[in-house]
């Protein structure tokens, strides 16, 4: 007699492969982390650009002498965000604007300062 060889996969070959695919589902989960705060990094990082770079337009359609630095404060309509305002006289008829927008990612604050000068015309 005969004994026939039969076709399939041992418990072992089971628990083998299912291991190996579960290691790689956790792997893809975790890269889809990283790369959604990745995402919300970068997004933070635009919108402080352009509430700096709106501030300092208005600032430039300030007249010279109405140019002064303000505190930091909230951002009115955007929560978590803050901005300040550091004006000052390098020399005469020339003032330097640091606009600076700050906000927590991570636990940390960060912050982005958009620079100009201003000159008295």
């Amino acid at each position: 007699m005969s004994r026939e060889m039969k076709k399939g996969f041992t418990l072992l070959e089971m628990l083998i492969a299912l291991v190996l695919f579960t290691i790689g589902v956790v792997l893809i989960v975790g890269l889809f982390g990283h790369g959604l705060t990745g995402s919300l990094d970068a997004e933070n990082t635009t919108i402080a650009m352009n509430l700096g770079q709106g501030k300092m337009e208005e600032i430039r359609n300030l007249a010279y002498t109405d140019i002064a630095s303000e505190a930091k404060d909230d951002v009115s309509g955007f929560s978590g965000f803050q901005r300040d305002v550091v004006v000052t006289e390098p020399q005469t008829g020339l003032k330097q604007v640091v606009v600076t927008t700050y906000w927590t990612f991570k636990g940390s604050t960060v912050s982005i300062p958009i620079q100009t000068y201003i000159p008295n015309n």
